[in-house]
């Protein structure tokens, strides 16, 4: 009778219905999910296997640019087991809960970072990829990340049902890639990508923990020990100082980011108002900042720009928004067809770098690029398998494209892009394969000309 007054009610106020199926409180398991998250915080002989097998994975998956293998990682990783048991041990006020999965969360980060470095060490690859890149940079979108992954973790593992929700969360929240990826910092001596990836790591764990506080307070779990005002206090203070601490330099990252990214669209439009026109093209641009200053080198192909019109364009760069920033014009005389002649010339040499034998492969590379060929060899074929966009690469001598002094200039390669790739997702694409051959190929610079 009660259910069919509900039902009643909620057909006639649909906010009652709405409350009705967003109540979280119905099917919490509060006594199993206590149990389950302290016996998944210890490191039994199991889940010691399966961290270990899982920092290898990661490793391998990392330094081969191997998605599949990262995810796989993943999934099996118990790391998420001493988090959990953190936040549960605040949340019910079990100090010798939250001591032991604090113990338990620090030896199995030592375990991952030394499996993790060991690897690195031994590997004869051992040098950044796409996979590894991306760890070293979070930002406040990380944040939500792990926020977000961590209530869905903690309210799918709350439920009396088994929910399918927790291998999504255990692929969304990562943790064994970036604590890797700080691995392979150490053994490389990279801080650059130590103190990135580890903070992406903490970042991760701090905000899974905190989400796993929040909701377990929010479905009302018994104390383990009633807590006094002076504690909740103390609690509330030291949750949010640790909250602050952790997101405060990823906000500043994502503010770096987004000014990046507001700076390159205003070059962009600058480039494409400006610059290009009929028989000019801008293959490439580049931004060097400096202490109070940058400077824009832009690549020019076809008609160059001369006198009065260099002067226009300096006058016309602070109407884009781009003041302090000096313009530097690198021209070439190349026309479409030449670059056309020339891409067939080079990919015929390329293809004997590649194939050919050892003596030739070395000789080709020194001539092309001024780097041994397996270092050539292993970015063409990371840049294949990361940006299925582009359907062809074509490495250029160092003196064939630019008609300034080429001891000065840095080689070039000519990227074809598949049908139905527009112009944005290519201006959108060039960067990002600038930055991964520049950590590939240990080079200054690189010109990409998008085709």
């Amino acid at each position: 009778m009660g259910n069919g007054s509900e039902s009643g009610a909620s057909l006639k106020n649909p906010l009652i219905g709405l409350r009705h199926r967003l109540a979280l409180r119905e099917g919490t398991d509060a006594a199993g999910t206590v149990e389950r998250i302290s016996s998944g915080a210890s490191l039994s002989a199991e889940n010691l296997w399966m961290l270990g097998c899982s920092a290898l994975l990661a490793s391998i998956g990392l330094d081969t640019g191997s998605p599949a293998v990262v995810i796989g990682a993943m999934l099996i990783s118990p790391l998420m087991g001493p988090i959990l048991g953190v936040g549960l041990g605040m949340g019910v006020t079990d100090r010798n809960l939250l001591q032991h999965s604090l113990r338990e969360l620090a030896l199995a980060t030592g375990l991952v970072l030394a499996a993790s470095m060991a690897y690195f060490l031994l590997s004869p690859l051992a040098t950044p990829t796409t996979e590894l890149i991306a760890r070293t940079k979070p930002t406040l979108l990380d944040v939500g990340v792990a926020f977000f992954g961590g209530v869905a973790g903690i309210v799918a593992g709350s439920r009396r049902r088994p929910s399918m929700a927790i291998p999504g969360v255990a692929i969304a929240t990562a943790l064994m890639p970036p604590l890797c990826t700080a691995g392979f910092g150490l053994a490389t001596l990279n801080w650059r990508f130590f103190f990135g990836a580890f903070y992406l790591y903490g970042l991760n764990a701090v905000f899974i923990a905190l989400s796993t506080f929040l909701v377990v307070r929010f479905l009302k779990f018994p104390h383990h020990e009633e807590p006094t005002p002076e504690m909740r206090l103390r609690e509330r203070r030291l949750v949010t100082a640790v909250a602050l601490a952790a997101a405060l330099p990823s906000a500043w990252f994502l503010y770096q980011v987004a000014t990046d990214v507001r700076q390159q669209r205003r070059i962009n439009s600058f480039v494409e108002n400006e610059i290009e026109a009929p028989g000019r093209a801008v293959p490439q641009w580049e931004r060097v900042s400096a202490a109070d200053s940058s400077v824009l080198k832009v690549y020019i192909a076809g008609h160059p720009v001369e006198g009065p019109a260099r002067d226009s364009l300096a006058a016309a760069m602070p109407r884009y928004g781009l003041r302090r920033v000096s313009l530097e014009l690198i021209q070439s005389d190349v026309s479409a067809e030449a670059l056309r002649r020339l891409q067939g010339d080079v990919q015929r040499a390329i293809l004997g770098a590649v194939t050919g034998g050892t003596a030739v492969r070395d000789s080709a590379a020194r001539v092309l690029l001024g780097v041994d060929s397996s270092r050539l060899g292993a970015a063409a074929r990371e840049l294949a398998a990361a940006f299925p966009e582009i359907a062809a690469l074509t490495w250029a001598p160092r003196s064939n494209l630019l008609a300034h002094d080429s001891a000065q200039s840095p080689p070039a390669m000519i990227i074809t892009f598949s049908a139905g790739v527009g112009t944005a997702e290519r201006r959108a694409i060039l960067p990002r394969v600038q930055a991964l051959l520049a950590e590939r190929l240990q080079i200054d610079s690189v010109v990409l000309i998008g085709r």
